[in-house]
């Protein structure tokens, strides 16, 4: 997947100016991840991540009980939201765990922070994203509600 590719994938949520297209073209990054590595989500800063090939389940580890809990399994062309070190969830760590040899496209904090100052559209695309994860979020928490389940 090349950066034109990225830009389209993102247009879908905020439509982009020809220069934040290049903008981000030019500082996308792919990172190669192998079967079984996990990664903490609290470990990097990094934004609009999109899965470009491969499939992850992310998951949070209840410390004061010892447990997994499965968030979700996430596949090829999937975004996630912003690996973040967002505020610390008193005693949950949520990281995810590649289930086949993956890689993920992502944008650093230093270029989301250029991205914020430059582009007017960048924030309106950084707001779509952000309500597209958390509806997607609130549906799986009325899912489980409704069936019980805990997450």
């Amino acid at each position: 997947m090349n950066g034109e590719d990225y830009t389209a994938r993102l247009g879908v949520f905020h439509s982009l100016s020809p220069g934040l297209k290049s903008y981000i073209s030019t500082i996308a990054k792919k990172t190669e991840y192998q079967r079984g590595e996990a990664l903490f989500l609290t470990s990097e800063n990094t934004f609009f991540p999109l899965i470009a090939n491969g499939k992850l389940q992310m998951l949070a580890f209840d410390i004061d009980i010892g447990r997994e809990i499965s968030i979700g399994t996430y596949r090829e062309e999937d975004f996630l939201y912003h690996f973040v070190k967002a505020v610390p969830l008193a005693g949950v760590e949520l990281y995810v765990k590649f289930l086949e040899d993956s890689s993920v496209i992502t944008i650093s904090e230093k270029h989301f922070s250029n991205l914020m100052k430059l582009f007017t559209d960048a924030y309106l695309l950084n707001l779509n994203f952000t309500s597209f994860h958390f509806s997607t979020l609130f549906k799986l928490l009325l899912v489980n509600t409704k069936t019980g389940k805990s997450i």
